[in-house]
């Protein structure tokens, strides 16, 4: 059976967490026209841009800060597990069968996007050919132990999202894994705590709060 988080699923408002979107552009027109009439630019939607706004448009990014699908945890980097990295992903809905997310440093306006997951059933995941499914990770272990905190829902909610969440497969990469001031080097495949050798949580390893109590028990 195919598994996703849907957004119709019990919304709620993305605690302590803001984004900043801000759009720019400029036009240096100088001499006069051609008689040829400059091309228009085009929109990532395949419509021209005519100059008017579109109050109708809306970014992609508006539609994550209201599906329940928002959740902590920690990756370890596949070449080297023992360097790990809390990412607080924000979610939405493609289809039944994937989820993408954006994957931030934290909850507040100034947050660093880290890097992007895709989340598949176990449907999608079960037809991928084995030089794909390399790629990917459960979360069956990051579930059971804890590793895995919800940052919009609470109690029974918060269960049955996660209990969702741990049947999906996930393919992260992280854009920001290195460097103070930018990014810096390549993207990275990283990947999720198993609880089996290589995967497991360093014990010097720095956790934000709502994932501290479960260090000692890793």
């Amino acid at each position: 059976m195919s598994m996703s988080i849907s957004l119709r699923s019990t919304p709620l408002a993305i605690r302590s967490m803001g984004f900043v979107l801000a759009c720019a552009a400029g036009f240096t027109v100088g001499g006069a026209w051609s008689r040829v009439a400059p091309p228009t630019a085009a929109r990532a939607d395949g419509h021209a841009k005519t100059g008017k706004a579109d109050i109708g448009v809306k970014a992609p990014i508006a539609e994550v800060m209201h599906c329940p699908l928002a959740f902590a945890g920690v990756h370890l980097l596949k070449e080297l597990p023992e360097y790990s990295q809390v990412a607080y992903h924000f979610c939405k809905p493609v289809n039944a069968d994937l989820n993408q997310c954006l994957l931030y440093d934290g909850t507040g306006p100034d947050a660093r996007l880290l890097g992007v997951e895709y989340l598949v059933s176990d449907e999608l995941y079960q037809k991928m050919p084995p030089e794909e499914r390399v790629y990917w990770h459960d979360h069956k272990h990051e579930v059971d132990a804890g590793l895995l905190r919800s940052v919009t829902q609470t109690g029974d909610d918060e269960k049955k999202t996660l209990a969702q969440v741990r049947t999906l497969w996930g393919k992260v990469y992280h854009t920001w894994s290195s460097g103070k001031s930018y990014p810096s080097g390549p993207a990275r495949l990283f990947w999720s705590v198993t609880g089996k050798e290589p995967f497991v949580l360093a014990p010097d390893a720095k956790l934000p709060d709502e994932l501290k109590p479960t260090l000692k028990s890793q």
